[in-house]
């Protein structure tokens, strides 16, 4: 993995993680594909720096984005994604000769997730799209008034706990994971980890702060729900970005059966 950080040129700072075969000392030869990651609200980009790594060990790109701020809006977040799309493939960004431009995908969690697949329905560029735990608290609703005709190909990952209870849930299941699947046309992946909290997602939840504070508390293990995110991250976007179908085995195959099948997730697709 090679990385570094920057400023794109929407002003917002980006961790930035690519494949290296020199240790992380410089960026590796060749052309991989692109994923842009969107964090949630409120949390600091550095809590997804495992994500950065694991997409870049995997042979991606990743270029980490910050949410914008609480009264951002998800247009607003989908729009600063295409910017930093353009800023990637630009030759300022230092990474453009590294990047496959036919293979690009958008990623990110809760209202991230949702300025992802925002981005994606905006954005012919953008060919695959992962939401983890993604929420449509929205003033103007994405799924499923701007998914009409969404044939991207989309995984999303979520969890049950935090759709009800409480003052305010964290991910209402009115406008949860589970709606941007129903949305979808296909072909689509729908993850429901087996005991997890919305911001389990998240590096390191005690170091979250108020926005991780605010939600419910998993009883998953941690390291098993970011593994079981990981991996299925990885997997979908190898598989659609560049066509290999040993992939399966993690999105609807023996590997998800497996854990399916020990009480740890449940899935569906179309």
């Amino acid at each position: 993995m090679h990385r570094v950080t920057g400023q794109v040129s929407v002003a917002v700072g980006a961790t930035r993680c690519a494949p290296s075969r020199d240790g992380g000392a410089s960026v590796a030869t060749g052309s991989f594909p692109l994923v842009l990651f969107v964090g949630g609200r409120q949390i600091d980009v550095s809590q997804y720096d495992s994500v950065c790594a694991h997409l870049a060990s995997w042979g991606l790109v990743a270029l980490m984005l910050p949410a914008g701020a609480i009264t951002s809006t998800v247009q607003e977040e989908a729009a600063g994604v295409r910017a930093a799309l353009d800023w990637a493939l630009s030759t300022s960004s230092g990474l453009s000769g590294a990047i496959d431009t036919a293979s690009v995908a958008t990623a990110g969690h809760s209202s991230g997730g949702a300025a992802a697949v925002l981005a994606a329905a905006l954005d012919a560029r953008i060919g695959a799209v992962v939401g983890w735990d993604p929420v449509d608290a929205s003033s103007h609703s994405i799924a499923p008034e701007l998914m009409v005709g969404f044939t991207r190909p989309l995984a999303v990952l979520g969890e049950t706990l935090d759709s009800s209870g409480g003052f305010q849930p964290c991910a209402p299941a009115a406008d949860n994971f589970t709606q941007f699947f129903s949305a979808a046309d296909g072909p689509a992946l729908q993850v429901t980890l087996a005991g997890a909290a919305h911001m389990d997602f998240v590096d390191d939840r005690a170091a979250c702060g108020f926005a991780c504070s605010a939600c419910q508390t998993g009883t998953a293990d941690g390291a098993v729900v970011h593994s079981l995110a990981r991996r299925t991250t990885v997997a979908f976007l190898r598989r659609h970005l560049l066509g290999e179908a040993a992939m399966d085995r993690w999105l609807t195959g023996a590997g998800m059966q497996a854990d399916a099948a020990a009480g740890r997730l449940a899935f569906t697709s179309k």
